[in-house]
């Protein structure tokens, strides 16, 4: 038990450092043209969050994944992240997310989000979903504690189905025989998970109809993705397989109920994001949101049952995103630019000041001349003009 405690202690210290730093400045990549616009009862929006999520999956998410830019729309970008969060936990469409902001903007900022640097977020989003909650000698701890004849199984691995949707989709290719009582299509991941049903990875979505759980398997390449001390639980769907992955592996009839489990590490995952029920089916242009989605759930889950099991305390900063108006700092460069850059009604200002400093200017030499000796006035006016020149000629930056 104690080397388990060390081995959490060792993962916190090396990939959670982030939870004791601050709110990170987000560099403007554009100024905005219109006024800054509140969302729609964000209220709703955070208090569901809190609820589902909890402070520092949140948190994690809102500094760690999405700020890592100005994203469009003249909203607050906390709040940009907070609505992309939100339809992941309750499944919403389009439409129904224009109760908070309009459809467009909505759909500009998902796009933005999920698309535009699709290759970036998927290696930041694969890499954590691995290293982040799970190492080899815990997994090899934890298999201790399971049943014989299973103490020196450290993962399990099983397909999960789920409801999809898409623009000109190929419906019978999608059709997915564990949703058949539904007659319902969808895609097909695999899905890899520790003793704790901490998710490592999962793979590539496939229509369900041509890719079981077998051939899914086999174009995972599962060996070059676990240690090889690693060793994985699989059912008898996957029999007939092993050939093409390893030679003469066993394979135990008797897991039966202990692989189980991770049918609960599914059913955690659609607890807390509606998106990947069965009650409706998820809507894709293609299957790279899909993945993105998916994996990022995942991660998070992970991350709220890590908090829970390892009593992680809340900072007061890990709850600012609930705060009214919160947003990202505006970096240090991107102010400096705006200083360099004030609009017209700034520098309409400017001159308005300026033009009063050089008639008090005037006003205070004019008073002088007429006070002096003749015989130092000149020298006088002379010395303190020129003192003064540079301070009162500049002016005031706002």
């Amino acid at each position: 038990m104690a080397a388990i405690s060390e081995e959490y202690a060792h993962i916190l210290d090396t990939h959670w450092g982030s939870l004791h730093e601050g709110w990170p400045a987000v560099d403007k990549a554009k100024f905005h043209r219109t006024e800054m616009k509140n969302v729609s009862d964000i209220e709703t929006v955070k208090s569901a969050l809190l609820d589902r999520l909890g402070y520092i999956p949140g948190f994690f998410f809102l500094t760690q994944i999405f700020g890592t830019h100005d994203y469009g729309s003249p909203y607050r970008n906390v709040e940009k992240g907070l609505l992309l969060l939100y339809a992941l936990v309750t499944g919403d469409s389009l439409s129904n997310m224009a109760r908070f902001v309009p459809k467009t903007s909505f759909y500009d900022l998902r796009k933005e989000f999920y698309l535009q640097d699709h290759q970036k977020l998927h290696h930041t989003i694969t890499s954590k979903l691995y290293t982040m909650c799970s190492t080899l000698k815990l997994r090899l701890l934890l298999a201790k504690n399971n049943p014989d004849p299973f103490k020196h199984v450290t993962l399990n691995l099983d397909g999960h189905d789920s409801r999809v949707s898409y623009i000109n989709a190929n419906k019978p290719r999608l059709y997915s025989y564990k949703l058949k009582k539904s007659k319902k299509s969808g895609f097909r991941v695999q899905v890899c998970a520790d003793m704790n049903n901490i998710v490592l990875f999962v793979s590539k979505p496939a229509p369900c109809k041509d890719n079981n759980d077998g051939t899914m398997l086999v174009k995972m390449k599962i060996p070059s993705l676990i240690h090889k001390l690693d060793c994985i639980a699989l059912d008898g769907g996957y029999n007939g397989f092993w050939a093409k992955l390893w030679r003469q592996t066993q394979y135990n009839k008797a897991f039966g109920g202990f692989r189980s489990k991770i049918e609960s590490c599914f059913a955690d995952l659609q607890s807390k994001f509606a998106k990947f029920t069965h009650n409706a089916p998820v809507r894709f242009a293609d299957e790279k949101p899909f993945e993105l989605q998916f994996k990022l759930c995942c991660l998070l889950t992970n991350i709220k049952k890590l908090v829970a099991s390892q009593n992680i305390a809340i900072q007061p900063h890990h709850g600012f995103w609930m705060q009214d108006g919160f947003d990202f700092l505006e970096s240090i460069e991107y102010q400096e630019s705006y200083e360099k850059q004030p609009n017209i009604k700034a520098k309409l200002g400017y001159g308005h000041d300026l033009l009063e400093l050089q008639e008090a200017f005037m006003s205070t030499t004019v008073s002088r001349s007429s006070t002096a000796e003749p015989e130092d006035s000149a020298t006088t006016d002379m010395s303190q003009e020129d003192s003064g020149e540079t301070k009162i000629l500049e002016a005031p930056r706002r």
